[in-house]
């Protein structure tokens, strides 16, 4: 007799069955009709959300139009560049996922709707409108000294994405990261030594499986030992096989064993040890003869966004979905690094898969393997007996006393004194200093009461009157840092954030070595350990708050004037 997924996945078509492949990007706040073809008449399986970013794709499909040679008659959809989404409620987002919820229990097959989030902690996450707690990053956690801190945050951020009709995430990060300039993972890893990794990613993959969420490890099968960024360059991390299994590859085998991963997401990267020809998301080799056949994964392995230059420089996505899925991905995120519109791509990708298998190049049995996989996934989580939408509501898991009081702890014991080498620390109450702040672009930071630029001086100013401010960019434009030090010859300390972030917008740590090279003295807050990203050695104070959130900056401003002691653990074996 057949199982409850296997009835379900012979009632669908090939390409109803293709469809449940694609997982689609998903950005704004509000409910987008024109979403409605992909998940439609595309039958699109997943939606990819990014509510803090304006929906930008310059062409909206219309599947009739384009099958007619049309596609001059298609809608066009330009925003202004800069524009934001507007702000909502977490409640109001929950209303709108739970429309792209019904649209997609209304199909023929009547499948949930996959919705997919990243939310690592700090500046790294997708929902952080409305009072939502913010986490450390997972380099924090492991700061706290304690894996149930792990498992504690991803129950909370699970039950918070359930609530909102979000039920797929893409965390645990299971990269050991000893790489100290890595540009892309630094603390979005628990740490550099890959027992330390397994312990704590043990523990989320815990929470998140009791909260009712898809859980998905990457970036597999390591990304940790890298000093290129794939979202911009195919990064090759030329390691031996023995380094790779002791090493990279341990928090996997380990979560594996343990059966607490229903995903795995792929790297963009080549690892010459297994395939020195292709990139992991693509080898077959990778993909099933070391995660498959030599480690014994059965769950649902899942692409990175397959519109990074990882990918892109070597393939275009057309191609790129396809060598995919016969390299043995079952799931492939359509998500672009740049400007280009994935939309477009749909019919494409769709019209190849079909072809592929009509040439015999992917089997209709490999794709049947790949929707159990998947529809098994769904069984695993309860998404259809809650038919993937909300179970609670938001409002009461975001007020939760357990949650909120998480929260904080989470934050306090993430922040650590790395060295306080002249002995400035505890600052007295009402010290005259310069407050140096940067401004994080607006999607990262929600700029609303719970969260906005300034909260750094406001929390500071809570225990002295005698605070002055400049913000700068992340990394302080010429102008910035010509006003800085204009106004420098006017105080003795200086207290500045050396935050560091990824793509691009890197820190300030140029202008701190001025600042220390000018005599004075130095108070930096950084969120990494690392020298070259945000810890350098002429600041002879640091402190390092391992993910940035406002629960974090507060405990930072208690700590600089003495309300409270840094209670972090040095998280990894690189000191700088």
């Amino acid at each position: 007799m057949k199982s409850f997924i296997e009835r379900k996945a012979a009632q669908l078509s090939l390409d109803e069955k293709i469809g449940l492949t694609l997982t689609i990007l998903l950005e704004g706040s509000t409910y987008l009709p024109a979403i409605e073809g992909y998940v439609g008449e595309y039958h699109c399986g997943g939606i990819r959300v990014v509510p803090a970013q304006t929906f930008k794709q310059k062409m909206v499909i219309d599947r009739g139009k384009r099958e007619r040679g049309e596609e001059r008659l298609e809608r066009i959809y330009i925003p202004r560049a800069g524009a934001l989404p507007p702000k909502v409620t977490l409640k109001q987002y929950a209303d709108t996922l739970a429309r792209y919820h019904q649209l997609a229990l209304n199909r023929p097959h009547g499948l949930p709707l996959r919705v997919v989030c990243d939310q690592e902690g700090g500046y790294s996450r997708d929902f952080t409108f409305g009072g939502a707690p913010i986490f450390p990053k997972p380099m924090g956690l492991t700061a706290s000294g304690d894996p149930k801190m792990a498992y504690e945050a991803a129950r909370a951020n699970g039950r918070i994405a359930r609530a909102l009709g979000i039920n797929m995430i893409h965390s645990p990060i299971l990269d050991v990261n000893v790489e100290p300039d890595n540009p892309e993972i630094y603390t979005r890893s628990f740490s550099d030594d890959p027992e330390v990794v397994a312990a704590f990613a043990l523990e989320a993959a815990r929470g998140y499986r009791e909260s009712g969420m898809i859980a998905t490890g990457k970036h597999f099968p390591g990304r940790g030992d890298s000093t290129g960024d794939a979202h911009f360059e195919i990064p090759v991390i030329d390691v031996p096989w023995d380094t790779l299994w002791n090493r990279d590859l341990y928090p996997y085998r380990v979560l594996v064993e343990n059966n607490l991963l229903p995903a795995i997401m792929t790297a963009h990267s080549v690892y010459p040890a297994v395939d020195p020809n292709e990139i992991a998301t693509l080898s077959a080799p990778m993909l099933q003869g070391v995660l498959r056949d030599k480690m014994g994964f059965t769950g649902v392995i899942t692409t990175d966004a397959i519109g990074m230059e990882g990918v892109t420089l070597k393939y275009d996505v057309v191609t790129a979905c396809e060598k995919a899925l016969v390299a043995g991905v079952d799931m492939i995120l359509l998500r672009m690094s740049t400007e280009d519109p994935i939309g477009p791509f749909i019919p494409q990708i769709i019209r190849r898969i079909r072809e592929a298998i009509e040439a015999g190049r992917l089997s209709e049995a490999e794709l049947d393997a790949k929707v159990i996989r998947i529809l098994a996934s769904y069984e695993q989580a309860g998404l259809f007996a809650a038919g993937g939408v909300a179970v609670e509501p938001v409002d009461e898991v975001v007020r939760d006393p357990r949650i909120q009081a998480v929260c904080r702890e989470a934050n306090r014991r993430s922040i650590c004194l790395y060295r306080d080498e002249d002995k400035l620390l505890p600052l007295p109450r009402n010290q005259r200093a310069l407050v140096i702040e940067q401004s994080f672009p607006l999607i990262y930071c929600p700029n609303d009461g719970d969260w906005y630029p300034g909260l750094v001086y406001d929390s500071l100013s809570a225990f002295s009157n005698e605070l002055s401010l400049i913000q700068t960019d992340v990394k302080a434009t010429a102008a910035e840092e010509a006003l800085v030090l204009e106004h420098l010859d006017r105080f003795d300390l200086v207290i500045m954030t050396n935050w560091y972030y990824r793509g691009g917008l890197e820190s300030n740590n140029a202008l701190a070595r001025k600042i220390a090279a000018a005599g004075k003295r130095l108070v930096v807050i950084g969120n990494t350990p690392y020298e070259n990203q945000c810890v350098p050695k002429e600041a002879r104070t640091v402190l390092v708050q391992f993910g940035v959130s406002p629960e974090s900056i507060r405990a930072v401003a208690g700590i600089v004037f003495g309300e409270q002691a840094a209670l972090g653990t040095w998280p990894v074996q690189y000191r700088p």
